[in-house]
């Protein structure tokens, strides 16, 4: 950035300031117009050059030309002097005017062409930016040397920051998880807002958008990183200063190659999702030593060895259903066994449909249920069993997942199953059955005789003392039960099934008013 001081200072022009007021201002151009009005034709930040062939008739004018020029942005003035031009020396008018205003105005002696003035600055102007590009390409070179080494990401926003000269830089996941970072925590943003905020405002543009906003304490810098699809991981950058182009240049770099890195860990994703949905097939089919064949392949984890497993079903939309098994896959920690989970099955309502196989753990379960909780949607996890009987686990959590409301979307075969046999039985099919099973005891009055008769597993002493009665008393009003229904009381399959009566008829009617 040349300024104004360094125009001044050009050797061998002779330029000599008359007002000296914002020398550090930067200079984007020297023009020479001797018009009276030269502003339509500015586009401010530049350093003005006349003579004043127009202007030395009219010195009362010297005000409002001024005033003209740092309206448009004008950052300095220089007056051609000497014996055979308009002006022996800077008229006192202009300089008042100049100094009012806050103007740097030099003088330019006659033997200074302004066309020297214009070329030495050009020259300028090409140096810094030469070294500004020698300083990018080494810049790069960093940042790419950064980038090719072992845990590339990381060693790539360390090395942003120290090409930036300070501040912060990280990786955050589209949930605005920090995966990788320069130093310790996340900085305060100088923009305000937090980061899940800007993500938000962010998100909808895709790969397309980028964000940069100010504060009085620097600025914050969000791109989306990638090549295709939908943005999974974001570069942030907090400066402790403006984004000028040459901070927003060695950005662009790290984004490139951290995009790059980023699409390379999706395709390697997407291999392990594949691998892991084709081993996950072959476990619920109980092939276990082929699934295991299958993950050492992909150099993946395997499951034979694994002491208690549960399948779990997750349901909802294809996105939902995407972001709930990508916080599942964030939540594995180095040297646990990841989750796998099946390719997803669309249903006749558009919703998906896809298994899951995790360790029978508490932070497993926990896992699963605070990513259905985050992603809305649903779950059904099956009972523990071997990894060699995944299938029932799997017929566990098909119908716990169908038991599932909008009020408890995570449903597990254990709280199904607390409530004994009697509670995984359609409500209105069950209720149906023990009405017709129990309405010839009902017409008899028998039915709590022989609910203390089957408390007490068919032992009729114990039962007559129960219910106060003699044994003979008991045995006879158990034959008028027989006769009632057909059947003996000392048939297993009766006693299990006038239990199971008997307890669904005990339930409230969820349908009465």
């Amino acid at each position: 950035m040349v300024t104004v001081a360094q125009v001044l200072a050009l050797p061998g022009l002779g330029l000599e300031p008359v007002v000296g007021a914002a020398t550090d201002l930067p200079v984007s151009w020297v023009v020479t117009s001797e018009l009276a009005d030269p502003t339509p034709y500015l586009e401010g930040g530049e350093v003005l050059l006349l003579t004043g062939i127009h202007t030395s008739a009219r010195a009362h004018s010297w005000t409002e030309y001024v005033r003209r020029l740092t309206d448009r942005g004008v950052v300095a003035l220089g007056l051609g002097v000497g014996e055979r031009l308009s002006y022996p020396d800077v008229p006192d008018a202009l300089a008042a005017a100049c100094r009012g205003a806050g103007l740097t105005l030099f003088r330019v002696p006659e033997r200074t062409p302004f066309l020297g003035i214009i070329s030495a600055t050009a020259e300028m102007r090409a140096a810094e930016a030469r070294t500004a590009l020698e300083a990018m390409l080494s810049e790069q070179r960093s940042l790419t040397r950064a980038a090719v080494g072992r845990n590339g990401p990381a060693r790539v926003v360390r090395t942003l920051v120290a090409v930036l000269g300070g501040g912060w830089a990280g990786v955050c996941a589209a949930d605005a998880r920090v995966v990788e970072r320069s130093g310790p925590g996340l900085p305060a943003l100088p923009s305000g807002r937090t980061l899940p905020e800007l993500l938000d405002r962010l998100r909808p543009a895709g790969l397309r958008g980028s964000l940069s906003e100010s504060g009085p304490e620097g600025a914050v810098v969000v791109h989306p990183l990638g090549v295709d699809g939908v943005p999974q991981s974001y570069l942030v950058v907090v400066l402790p200063g403006p984004a000028d182009p040459v901070r927003t240049g060695v950005i662009a770099t790290a984004v490139a190659l951290l995009s790059l890195h980023a699409e390379r860990a999706a395709e390697q994703a997407l291999f392990r999702r594949r691998v892991r949905a084709g081993a996950l097939a072959l476990l619920l089919n109980g092939e276990v030593r082929s699934a295991d064949a299958l993950l050492g392949v992909a150099d993946d984890t395997t499951w034979s060895a694994a002491p208690r497993v549960r399948v779990a079903r997750l349901r909802g939309g294809a996105e939902a259903l995407r972001d709930g098994v990508r916080r599942l896959e964030a939540a594995t920690g180095p040297g646990e066994r990841p989750v796998l989970v099946g390719a997803p099955a669309t249903g006749p309502s558009g919703e998906q449909t896809a298994a899951l196989l995790l360790e029978d753990l508490p932070e497993r379960l926990a896992e699963v249920r605070a990513a259905v909780e985050a992603s809305g949607l649903r779950a059904g996890i099956g009972g523990p069993s071997t990894v060699h009987g995944t299938d029932a686990s799997d017929r566990g959590a098909r119908e716990a997942l169908e038991r599932t409301t909008d009020r408890r979307p995570v449903g597990t075969w254990d709280d199904l199953v607390a409530g004994g046999v009697a509670d995984l039985l359609p409500p209105e099919t069950a209720r149906a059955w023990a009405q017709l099973l129990l309405q010839p005891l009902e017409r008899a009055g028998r039915a709590g005789l022989l609910r203390t008769f089957l408390a007490h597993n068919g032992n009729r002493s114990a039962a007559a003392d129960a219910l106060g009665i003699h044994r003979n008393t008991l045995q006879q009003r158990l034959q008028e039960i027989e006769e009632a229904l057909g059947r003996s009381v000392d048939d297993p399959q009766l006693r299990a099934e006038l239990w199971l009566a008997l307890r669904l008829a005990d339930r409230p009617d969820p349908s009465a008013p």
